[in-house]
């Protein structure tokens, strides 16, 4: 007979790494069925059929498979009678938030990748190792759809008739926006020719090229923008940009921005931001599911998190004051609608 000498905290260590493991494999492989199509397939047609997968890739169907059948032992696709594939209802409740699949997970894989070279300075982040922005705008372009509704109010409800957005990304905020008031104009501005492209052809699409433009230029500096995008701007939407500003031009140079952007909108304009909140405050439901990791990824990828708290001091140092904090339908993240004081306007 064999005894077995492993204490319990032995075994219980080795639950823990494996329950880890088994967590990583099991995020990385719905990833996978997202950037493949499938995820949104199944939620749309009711099920995967292994073999018309197979044959609509050109691929042998023992390939498409191993994927399906790992995700029915984790319990987010069950095998039907006639051997196609369909979510389970775990997996229908996580599709709503498949947006974070990408920014959390896709997105920063390369960088959790090397992690270790970012901590010891063998690798620098936007040198060496970035973040996909494929999977970025994959994520937020999902994601915005949570948060659509709150900031669309906010400039509505602020009367706006020319809306600046910057880091506009695909442009899906200011063209809905746009669809919602006829006599509303915006022009979306972003530094990389990728959205860029993307936000144009959304425009196309839409049929608002005569009032939404979109401008390649550096959303960090309004000084650096044509005056044409500048001039009758009344209100500004910055979603999540300005944590990068803050790790990368510091406090002041945050301040700075805030600064421009409260003289461009003028007395009667407003500051509409959506940031991710470093701490958590219940009282704008804002939440700690990811707090930690929200915090790490930040760290070394040239982005800096802040309390909501110092965001409403950076914005009072800049000259607006706070008129509203709005909850946003994501985790840990806030609306903040910011105007000139009362004796300003």
């Amino acid at each position: 007979m064999t005894t077995d000498v492993r204490s319990p905290d032995a075994v219980t260590g080795e639950d823990d790494v494996f329950t880890l493991a088994k967590g990583y494999y099991t995020a990385r492989a719905l990833v996978a069925l997202w950037r493949l199509g499938l995820f949104d397939r199944a939620h749309r047609d009711g099920e995967l059929v292994p073999d018309a997968i197979a044959a609509e890739w050109e691929v042998d169907e023992e390939a498409v498979r191993p994927l399906l059948n790992y995700l029915v032992v984790r319990g987010l696709l069950e095998l039907t009678g006639t051997g196609s594939f369909r979510l389970t209802p775990r997996a229908h409740e996580a599709w709503a938030y498949r947006g974070y699949l990408s920014t959390m997970i896709g997105a920063y894989e390369p960088v959790f990748a090397r992690l270790e070279d970012l901590v010891t300075g063998r690798a620098v982040y936007g040198r060496d190792v970035s973040r996909s922005h494929e999977e970025m705008v994959r994520g937020l372009t999902v994601l915005e759809d949570r948060m659509m509704g709150t900031v669309g109010d906010a400039v509505l409800g602020a009367k706006a008739r020319k809306v600046l957005d910057l880091g506009c990304g695909s442009a899906r905020m200011i063209t809905r926006m746009c669809e919602l008031d006829p006599d509303l104009r915006a022009v979306g501005v972003d530094r990389d020719p990728g959205s860029c492209a993307v936000a144009e052809e959304t425009v196309a699409a839409r049929g608002l090229a005569d009032r939404v433009a979109v401008v390649q230029g550096d959303a960090f500096d309004l000084a650096s923008l044509p005056a044409d995008v500048l001039d009758g701007v009344d209100s500004v939407t910055v979603m999540f940009l300005l944590h990068e500003v803050l790790r990368q031009r510091g406090r002041a140079g945050t301040v700075g921005l805030l600064r421009q952007i409260a003289d461009l909108v003028g007395p009667d304009g407003r500051l509409i931001m959506v940031e991710v909140s470093g701490t958590v405050d219940v009282r704008h439901r804002e939440r700690q599911l990811f707090v930690p990791e929200y915090e790490l990824l930040h760290e070394y990828t040239n982005q800096r998190l802040a309390a909501r708290s110092e965001w409403e001091r950076m914005v009072g140092e800049a000259g607006m004051e706070v008129a509203d904090v709005l909850p946003v339908d994501m985790c840990q993240s806030f609306c903040l609608v910011a105007r000139r004081p009362g004796e300003l306007r």
